[in-house]
């Protein structure tokens, strides 16, 4: 999904978009569409249960990011 230039994905398991341009994150609307007003940086996440709650492709989807490949 595109959104003002970002490239968003969705990771379903955890109901949260990243933008794969600037690692934010944002919540999942019921709509499926990414919350704006709700960013909050892959960075800052130390939650293991929002970790251990990622599909392995949703895993795959962040790894890939963390590791600068996408």
């Amino acid at each position: 999904m595109k959104n003002k230039g970002n490239k968003m994905i969705l990771l379903e398991s955890v109901g949260t978009y990243l933008d794969i341009n600037n690692g934010m994150t944002y919540p999942a609307n019921v709509n499926n569409t990414p919350d704006m007003s709700n960013p909050y940086p892959l960075s800052d996440i130390e939650q293991d249960e929002w970790m251990l709650s990622l599909s392995e492709e949703d895993f795959d989807v962040v790894a890939r990011y963390l590791s600068g490949l996408n």
